[in-house]
């Protein structure tokens, strides 16, 4: 193997959904190894925590479109939501989501994004509902498409759209079991020749985040393997080569 030839994106999902989840991915790429990172444009934080990110040159910033928590951006997508104008989740996402409401969807939060001076370097969804409703990754294509950006998707997804895309995509960096350092260093040294992406979902504690996410104390656990100098010699010594989505 080339060793050469290896690019890694490590990407921190969720930025916008608070302000400590927020402060916990900027601290994780300031002090350590993110590289990129996804926002939620619906959240009452999203707005004032891009604004922060901005200042954060070296990042790369894309859309975590949401379709499964908080409330729509689009005055009505019905498929989408319940009858007090919340998004649908799990099972009955699944299997009510419109392709038309989706795209309506997506491309409020896309143009939301742009218009707070983001240059946008990907899409992702949140709980990767776009890779798990029928029919939403075509959808996400085509507006991919449209606006020339890569998309998130699981390695063995097959793709016919002409949207860009890393080679692989490891999502295990995740929960009790996974988060340490052997772990992560263990993937690294493992990654094969052309870009892959790890996932993370680093941050900090904060009222907000206890109330809209189960996934609480583990965020802080990956903030500090991120900031890991063992994780950073890895990367030097195997040569992998730290980029984000605007670079594949």
């Amino acid at each position: 193997m080339d060793l050469k030839q290896r690019r890694l994106i490590i990407n921190a999902d969720d930025l916008g959904l608070s302000p400590g989840v927020t402060a916990g991915i900027l601290y994780a790429h300031q002090y350590g190894l993110v590289s990129s990172t996804t926002a939620m444009v619906t959240t009452r934080f999203s707005k004032d925590c891009l604004q922060e990110a901005k200042h954060y040159s070296h990042l790369g910033i894309g859309l975590h479109f949401v379709l499964d928590a908080g409330q729509p951006l689009s005055p009505s997508v019905p498929s989408l939501t319940d009858n007090k104008n919340n998004f649908l989740k799990g099972k009955d996402l699944i299997e009510n989501a419109k392709g038309t409401d989706i795209k309506e969807e997506l491309k409020r939060q896309l143009e939301l994004l742009l218009s707070w001076g983001i240059d946008v370097t990907h899409i992702d969804s949140h709980h990767h509902m776009h890779l798990h409703i029928p029919g939403a990754l075509e959808i996400v294509y085509e507006v991919a498409h449209h606006y020339k950006l890569p998309v998130r998707v699981f390695t063995n997804t097959t793709i016919t759209a002409t949207v860009p895309r890393t080679d692989y995509f490891h999502f295990n960096f995740y929960g009790e079991n996974n988060l340490t350092e052997e772990y992560l260093i263990n993937m690294i040294t493992n990654l094969d020749e052309g870009t892959s992406e790890i996932m993370c979902h680093p941050g900090f504690l904060d009222t907000w985040l206890t109330k809209t996410s189960s996934y609480q104390q583990m965020r802080m656990k990956e903030v500090e393997i991120l900031v890991s100098n063992r994780i950073r010699k890895c990367l030097d010594e195997q040569n992998v080569q730290l980029v984000h989505y605007g670079g594949i």
